[in-house]
């Protein structure tokens, strides 16, 4: 991927979904390109052999559930992921889960947004994790 932004990568089996979190990026955060990948592995056959990285994954519904765990810790150490904020969404976040993914390296653990001011309030949430991660407001991305 060639890419002028710096992009966020939305890990989510349902095209639908993809479509939803597109207009918020449209709208909430203009400075990120999102990209859409139905799986882990088409993820990580797109990402695995160009130069240019995520800096956010965004995942949902992707893994298989009690895998979480397994799964997150492979993409914290895989080359395509090493930079990027790394961000889980659950119909429901349980704090334990919560505490759990944030202690293994995740940069947060959200509630899957289905209403659009719950889908801005994540797509700043994003934003603003990646603006954490290299250094600058969100608004010079």
């Amino acid at each position: 991927m060639d890419t002028l932004k710096p992009w966020v990568a939305l890990l989510d089996e349902d095209e639908d979904d993809y479509i939803f979190w597109q207009h918020g990026f449209r709208q909430w955060a203009q400075h990120l390109d999102l990209y859409w990948f139905s799986s882990v592995t088409e993820f990580l056959s797109a990402t695995s052999l160009g130069k240019d990285k995520p800096v956010a994954l965004v995942m949902d519904g992707v893994i298989p559930d009690g895998e979480e765990m397994k799964w997150l810790s492979t993409l914290l150490l895989h080359p395509s992921c090493r930079q990027a904020c790394l961000l889980m969404l659950s119909a429901e976040v349980a704090e334990p889960q919560r505490a759990d993914f944030l202690r293994l390296g995740a940069s947060d653990h959200l509630q899957k947004p289905i209403r659009l001011d719950e889908l801005q309030l994540v797509v700043s949430t994003v934003s603003s994790h990646v603006a954490r991660k290299v250094g600058l407001p969100p608004s010079e991305l």
